[in-house]
């Protein structure tokens, strides 16, 4: 007969069960921005590298008019573009400052004959230090002191950064997803991404403003300093 076995502990089950849960609210724990962020600008792109991007998309974008026989041809697709990446994609793409044709200087220049200045993203000017204080709710972040982002996380469009635009924010599996509509037509998403350690936060930003058509990628890297 063989030997019958031993019916497992109680305690010995509600450890198990209690092991369990704990590894899985540990999963499901959404991830804590909360903290002083400071700009990283050398892990970051600059304003000068995401014009140069912008440049960069404009060229190629308006490249199509300029050639009759290219624009009257359906068949023919517009060339893909190289311009710009989540990671350093405008790199060594924008020393064609002169490369934009006698348009930019038409529509960029003022009454003293002054190029305009490129369009930035929204808060560019602003972030380079980030105050977020996170609850369970949502988050609210103070980019220097100057703009206030209040939004929670259910995914519904509310105003806010001083009423300047509509934003809805969603937690994801690997951070915090925010999206921005201004009131000119420009939007602005971001993929808010905390390091393991919790010292860093890594921002990838997609702009669509009205200069192009296509949306310009860009990275933000910040050193949480309040550890």
């Amino acid at each position: 007969m063989p030997p019958r076995k031993r019916p497992r502990s109680p305690a010995v089950l509600v450890a198990a069960s209690l092991l369990l849960v704990g590894c899985a609210f540990a999963q499901d724990k959404p991830t804590d921005v909360s903290g002083i962020w400071q700009l990283n600008d050398k892990a970051s792109d600059s304003a000068t590298d995401i014009a140069q991007r912008l440049r960069a998309e404009k060229r190629r974008e308006e490249a199509p008019s300029s050639n009759p026989a290219a624009a009257s041809s359906s068949g023919t697709p517009a060339a893909p573009s190289h311009a710009f990446g989540g990671r350093g994609g405008g790199h060594g793409m924008g020393g064609g400052r002169h490369g934009s044709g006698s348009q930019d200087s038409q529509d960029s220049s003022s009454s003293k004959g002054t190029p305009k200045k490129s369009p930035s993203p929204p808060l560019l000017a602003d972030d380079g230090m980030l105050n977020v204080q996170q609850t369970s709710q949502g988050m609210r972040v103070d980019y220097n002191n100057t703009d206030r982002l209040d939004t929670k996380f259910d995914g519904i469009a509310r105003q806010s950064l001083n009423g300047s635009a509509q934003v809805r924010t969603q937690q994801t599996p690997s951070g915090i997803q925010v999206s921005m509509q201004f009131d000119d037509g420009t939007r602005l998403d971001q993929a808010w991404v905390r390091s393991a350690d919790g010292h860093h936060l890594t921002v990838t930003e997609t702009w669509t403003g009205t200069e192009v058509q296509a949306p310009i990628v860009f990275k933000r890297s910040y050193d949480r300093l309040d550890l």
